[in-house]
């Protein structure tokens, strides 16, 4: 690796690193901005002609990784600014923050099938998207300004939904609580049995069949969207109430549309 540093006239440290065959791997102003000649010159015309790139009024760094090219800087406003390129010059991830990306980018980023998803409507604005498991992560706010998050794979189904007052809302209250300190329905489910224990008719999958549900269908989506630790089914009119274990470990409540999509997740 070689690295260069230097100065601009305003004081402002530029450092420059470069690999061994003399491609350019990082490219950034300490405190201050890169002129704008030195952008041009680090980026290839596909992305530094993108219409993405008019959300930026100054470049603070760019960096070169084997499988994105990401660059930082702010806009009029002086909002931090972040999108990131695939090698084959699309974007593939954006963030503006505390403010909505524009439609242009998130057009740009996100197949049809993903922006048709009726969860969209419900942000006020997206702050960000970046690729996940086999989709997209969106966050951002809703109307009530409460943060919301939701993982969408690429044909648009809900892999993982969740929004801050809610899960806030759910903790430490009613039902739930009680069942947490070891009484109701949970408590006399789980006893005299261990982790991999039965749990109802299912055991350990996910209850009786309930009408055309398939149960099958939406055991593995969600296995594969990486939760687990199944609980019983429960109808709560039109929608399906599933207790699990999500993908970081922590204990939710899930909530499932009629033909098992999911729709929703919460603490408990």
């Amino acid at each position: 690796m070689r690295k260069i540093e230097g100065y601009l006239p305003d004081g402002t440290e530029i450092e420059a690193e470069f690999d061994m065959q003399d491609n350019l791997v990082k490219l950034e102003a300490d405190d201050g901005v890169l002129p704008a000649d030195l952008v041009a010159r680090a980026l290839p015309p596909q992305i530094r002609d993108h219409p993405a790139m008019q959300v930026f009024a100054t470049y603070e760094e760019i960096k070169v990784h084997p499988r994105h090219i990401e660059i930082e800087g702010f806009d009029a406003q002086n909002r931090e600014v972040e999108l990131k390129f695939s090698p084959d010059h699309q974007l593939i991830e954006a963030k503006l923050d505390d403010a909505a990306l524009s439609q242009p980018v998130i057009d740009a980023i996100l197949p049809q099938a993903v922006r048709g998803n009726e969860l969209l409507s419900q942000f006020a604005r997206i702050e960000r998207i970046r690729p996940a498991r086999n989709g997209f992560e969106l966050r951002g706010r809703d109307a009530e300004g409460a943060r919301m998050r939701v993982h969408l794979d690429d044909a648009g189904g809900v892999m993982r939904f969740g929004r801050e007052g809610e899960r806030a809302g759910r903790e430490g209250r009613g039902p739930r609580h009680d069942r947490a300190e070891g009484r109701g329905p949970r408590h006399d489910r789980a006893e005299g049995r261990g982790p991999g224990g039965p749990r109802g008719p299912a055991m350990g999958q996910f209850g009786a069949p309930m009408g055309q549900f398939d149960t099958v269908a939406a055991n593995q989506r969600l296995s594969e969207a990486g939760y687990s630790d199944f609980g019983l089914m429960m109808p709560q009119g039109p929608r399906i109430i599933l207790d699990a274990t999500n993908p970081d470990g922590e204990a939710v409540r899930l909530e499932l549309d009629p033909r098992g999509q999911l729709v929703r997740e919460t603490a408990r």
